[in-house]
């Protein structure tokens, strides 16, 4: 039986999803979580493999487990069982069946992201675990969605990439949204297919030297003319990157 678990974590403590060895990982609790309740080692497949630091309000994973499991009877006994069983930094928010077809990775339509920063003098502490403090100068978010329009559609991200062996750096987004929030709060949103590696980190650094005004908003077109990641802003701290929710074909995650 195929199920789909949709999710959600704190980043902070986390070495990212993947499992690794000797490390912590998202995707390491989930799984040594299935296993305790389905008696069985359980792999998983995620939608997106977040960094260490990076943050998911709207993840999703797909695992097969054997039918006659006592545990899958009842997918809501199931969830509220696997999310305590995961710990405090993750939150399952849904176990469900999905044909065997449905890929969480691969049947994947859309992700979206969403960048929090803060360009107040001093920032509220409850946000020093989401919100990456870039201090002043106060950021043009105009200018910054400018130079966002260079990156929608599709073109090869190599100037926003850390390469990966085997990686095709040919992708396409669909959407890049600024928008200010109270108490120096930013919010960049990016919304494409896939993304290489750090590439919403990338886009995001780069978008703040146009905000703080040390660039204009077409250098950020010579950027992705160049592919080359040496032009490129520096890249942002993990800890304010958020998935927020990932879209299939006739369904899609609720953004959180």
């Amino acid at each position: 039986m195929r199920l789909r678990i949709d999710l959600a974590y704190d980043g902070t403590d986390f070495r990212g999803f993947a499992r690794q060895p000797d490390q912590r990982t998202v995707q390491a609790v989930l799984e040594d979580a299935l296993a305790r309740l389905c008696g069985a080692a359980v792999g998983t497949t995620g939608a997106g493999r977040t960094d260490a630091g990076v943050h998911a309000s709207g993840q999703v994973v797909h695992c097969d487990v054997d039918p006659t499991a006592r545990p899958v009877q009842d997918l809501d006994r199931m969830r509220a069982a696997l999310d305590h069983l995961c710990g405090g930094d993750v939150t399952v928010w849904r176990v469900r069946r999905v044909p065997a077809s449905f890929d969480a990775r691969f049947s994947a339509t859309q992700r979206r992201y969403r960048y929090r920063l803060c360009d107040a003098v001093a920032m509220d502490p409850a946000w020093r675990r989401r919100t990456w403090h870039v201090g002043p100068p106060t950021l043009d978010i105009g200018l910054m969605e400018q130079g966002g329009g260079h990156l929608v559609g599709e073109h090869v991200f190599a100037s926003f990439c850390r390469k990966r062996e085997g990686d095709a750096l040919v992708r396409r987004l669909d959407r890049i949204a600024v928008r200010r929030g109270s108490g120096g709060l930013v919010v960049v949103g990016v919304v494409g297919a896939a993304f290489c590696h750090q590439m919403v980190r990338s886009i995001v650094g780069t978008l703040v030297e146009v905000g703080a005004g040390r660039q204009m908003p077409a250098w950020v077109g010579e950027v992705v003319a160049a592919e080359d990641r040496q032009v490129a802003g520096p890249v942002a701290p993990p800890h304010g990157l958020t998935l927020t929710g990932v879209s299939y074909r006739g369904t899609r995650s609720a953004a959180r």
